[in-house]
């Protein structure tokens, strides 16, 4: 399947049913990367993240709301219309197979190998 086609699998209907409890901008989520967030500001201490896999953009709004150099990609075209308004430029559509356009201190990826193939997973 192209990344297009696999794309338009990750809608609005997966991320209200396929994640366990729905994945949206909720208290529990938000909480939950501010977490992330703060463990890696204060174990790693990068200039620059990139979130491989962001989906809506929770922990990239986490880092970028404590001044990191945050950016996100995913495959997902609706989580990427969700991402929050003035994280948006930093967040973009696309497939992580695909070269990245610079080099970050820390790369982070949050549930996303088990959606690559094992082709994939090897480049």
């Amino acid at each position: 399947m192209d990344s297009r086609s696999l794309s338009k699998s990750y809608d609005a209907y997966y991320y209200a049913h396929g994640c366990g409890e729905p994945y949206q901008r909720s208290e529990k989520w938000l909480r939950f990367f501010r977490s992330v967030a703060e463990r890696v500001v204060t174990g790693f201490q990068p200039s620059t993240v990139l979130d491989a896999g962001c989906a809506m953009g929770f922990l990239v709004e986490a880092l970028r709301d404590k001044g990191i150099f945050a950016y996100g990609i995913d495959l997902s075209e609706y989580a990427i219309s969700q991402v929050r308004e003035d994280i948006r430029p930093f967040c973009r559509t696309g497939s992580l197979t695909e070269p990245l356009p610079q080099s970050y201190d820390l790369i982070v990826c949050i549930e996303v190998l088990e959606h690559l193939s094992a082709d994939e997973g090897q480049q």
